[in-house]
């Protein structure tokens, strides 16, 4: 164990003791951890890995989610990750502990449901494990493949670059803060926030396209939410980033059911997290460019230049002029309050 380590970890300090005990990468492995997936290099030069693990009461809670809800939610989080390498999918593996006696009819709706998500990506489910647990566990591992492409790494971002997001954010955030409130998730005001929670778009087509414009410096998914992950991008490339609060991309299903709520949607898309768009940087004169090429390939969706990175460290938020620290956080796991 590093000299320097403190005896109670967050997620970060987790992953990063793993790291320094693995001993990053070297020969056939060209990216280890602290990425959104590995690169393989040697003789399977191309194959990118992701992998994520998902616990019934943690990440979901098939009280307020269906069964097909949360298989949906699971694959598109693993693609994902691929996207935010440019990588097209290709396969996967599913290891799923459940409760003894699990129905068909569950576990039809469940995988059933990954699979198709899969599938509408390229990607085939190849095989996994089994194992009888407490509660459901789902652990995803997807193999992608860059084919010629350069992986697009967190760690390529240069000072003085946009840093730019696609799509719209907080919607996630405001669906799960709408369905833990005990709100009908049918209401109509609601349903696009609830959508944007249980059925996330990976934007794989996007981030290949990005990938195969060869512009962009550096990329990663928000899965944590823009004041978590960017602070991790910056790190990655030994710099720190200004956000222009006014320029972050709110989602309308965010801003609909705030009022109702109480909710704060700014903080939803700073912080909310889950909304698994894609957070890149690139030369400021690029935008409009990007802009369009993630247009064509996926749909229409928008690019937003929310901020740029900086000499750092650290990450500010801009608002109405006045910069000050972030300080939404995304989700950690481990640090819930000692007893």
């Amino acid at each position: 164990m590093p000299p320097d380590a403190p005896a109670h970890l967050s997620e970060e300090q987790i992953i990063s003791l793993v790291a320094y005990l693995a001993g990053g990468a070297g020969g056939d492995l060209a990216v280890g951890i602290g990425d959104d997936c590995a690169v393989l290099g040697g003789d399977q030069t191309g194959l990118v890995v992701t992998t994520d693990l998902l616990v019934q009461g943690s990440h979901f809670d098939l009280e307020l989610m269906s069964p097909a809800d949360v298989g949906h939610r699971s694959m598109a989080a693993n693609l994902s990750d691929l996207a935010a390498m440019g990588a097209r999918p290709a396969y996967g593996f599913l290891s799923l502990g459940m409760p003894a006696r699990p129905t068909a009819a569950f576990v039809s709706e469940l995988v059933g449901s990954m699979v198709a998500q899969g599938r509408a990506h390229g990607l085939k489910l190849a095989g996994g494990d089994t194992v009888k647990a407490p509660q459901v566990v789902i652990n995803l591992c997807l193999l992608g493949a860059m084919g010629n492409l350069a992986p697009v790494l967190r760690s390529g971002g240069r000072l003085g670059d946009a840093v730019c997001v696609t799509g719209l954010l907080g919607g996630s955030g405001a669906g799960l803060a709408w369905l833990q409130a005990g709100r009908d998730p049918a209401e109509a005001a609601a349903a696009e926030a609830v959508a944007a929670h249980c059925r996330p778009t990976p934007r794989v087509a996007a981030g290949r396209a990005l990938a195969e414009s060869g512009r962009v410096h550096a990329m990663m998914d928000l899965s944590d939410g823009l004041a978590a992950d960017l602070p991790r991008l910056a790190r990655a490339s030994g710099l720190g980033a200004a956000v222009e609060a006014e320029a972050v991309p709110i989602s309308p299903a965010a801003l609909a059911v705030a009022p109702a709520l109480g909710g704060d949607a700014l903080g939803w898309a700073l912080g909310g997290g889950e909304d698994f768009e894609l957070l890149f940087t690139c030369d400021p004169g690029e935008v409009p460019l990007l802009a369009q090429v993630v247009a064509e390939a996926a749909e229409g969706l928008t690019v937003t230049q929310v901020g740029r990175l900086t000499q750092g460290p650290g990450v500010t938020l801009i608002k109405q002029g006045e910069e000050e620290p972030i300080t939404y956080k995304g989700f950690d796991h481990f640090q819930e309050p000692a007893p």
